[in-house]
């Protein structure tokens, strides 16, 4: 138990360390991913100089690993969100945990947790407060990154692994998972006393996931452009008039068929705004409720298109069909064929034989 504490806290610090010096990148889902990092250091530091002097306070780490969870998926998928001061309350739970049981000495211990003494009130808070956190943060956090991906195809034109937030889905649904049996054995525990989880278990699952966030925080970048993001809701009760969607409506086409965007992989529906100064929210309810696609359909669809002409063009007779993909906007070969198959019926290679004969 011991080794795995100092190893822990060893991780935790020099991946903290290693976010402040190495990734220089300011965004507020680095800086609260860092002092994250720095806090579980504490906290595995803390409870392994506990169990080396014999003792073993009542804690527990995840109170700060909830909101944690929380706030970093909230400023990934939302690029104007900030803090507030009297956000700090997010954090009194787990400090009034940690001192608590410091200054009372209150010890961690299953087999008398519902023992009749002084700490009572303290122990039953605690279990309340543990039970509500994990369950308010992780579910709102689970929520809100599943509506981020269902979103994006609002937004871009080409989706991979860097903005689509899947390693953190998946940590969310593993933690939640994790927990519910952690709290179905810890009453077990309980109500029988005998030992059926042990606070090992807990601190190697939290080096794990100083791994997990490690890595990938490292790895993952900004998803947007710090602007107005869209909330697709809004479009249920259009603000345009009909003229005005006929006559952006043929802005956007004239647009795509003499400049061709669609050829940039990287296009967003921000660049478009940008391109044809308008405001991003018209063009997606214009896309939404006018032209029945999402942004994604829209642009794609004009990509195979040029597929469709390039397959049939002398001039790209040379090229292979993967690279007419990659010349008509497409970044990836999978997506490539996954968008064609499912625009056309047919894969690139049986559409051009299809002309052929």
């Amino acid at each position: 138990m011991e080794v795995l504490l100092w190893i822990g806290f060893a991780q935790a610090l020099f991946s903290g360390i290693l976010f402040v010096f190495v990734k220089k990148d300011n965004s507020l889902s680095n800086k609260i991913l860092t002092a994250w990092l720095f806090i579980i250091a504490f906290e595995f530091l803390t409870t392994g100089i506990d169990i080396s002097l014999g003792r073993n306070h009542l804690t527990n780490p995840f109170l700060i690993f909830n909101p944690l969870i929380y706030f970093y998926s909230k400023s990934l998928i939302n690029p104007n969100y900030t803090l507030k001061w009297w956000q700090i309350w997010h954090v009194i739970p787990y400090l009034f945990i940690k001192t608590g049981a410091y200054i009372s000495h209150i010890p961690l211990s299953t087999s008398d947790f519902f023992a009749i003494d002084g700490s009572t009130w303290f122990k039953m808070t605690y279990g309340v407060i543990s039970i509500f956190s994990f369950i308010g943060y992780s579910v709102t956090s689970l929520i809100n990154v599943h509506r981020h991906r269902i979103n994006l195809k609002n937004e871009f034109s080409t989706i991979d692994r860097k903005i689509t937030l899947g390693w953190l889905l998946f940590v969310i649904i593993f933690y939640m998972t994790f927990m519910s049996i952690a709290y179905i054995l810890g009453i077990v525990n309980i109500i029988i006393r005998i030992s059926t989880y042990a606070q090992v278990v807990t601190f190697a699952f939290l080096l794990t996931l100083i791994y997990i966030f490690s890595f990938y925080g490292l790895l993952q970048g900004q998803i947007y452009a710090r602007e107005e993001t869209d909330n697709p809701d809004i479009y249920k009760n259009p603000r345009l008039t009909n003229s005005e969607k006929e006559r952006i409506r043929k802005v956007l086409v004239e647009y795509f068929k003499k400049e061709k965007p669609y050829l940039k992989s990287e296009l967003t529906i921000t660049n478009l705004s940008h391109q044809l100064n308008l405001p991003r929210h018209t063009l997606t309810e214009l896309l939404n409720t006018e032209i029945g696609k999402n942004f994604y359909q829209f642009v794609n669809e004009y990509r195979v298109e040029e597929v469709k002409l390039k397959l049939v063009d002398p001039a790209f007779a040379h090229f292979s069909i993967d690279a007419i993909g990659f010349e008509c906007g497409f970044n990836s070969k999978s997506s490539f064929y996954a968008v064609f198959k499912n625009t056309t019926g047919m894969t690139p290679s049986q559409y051009k034989s299809s002309i052929k004969t």
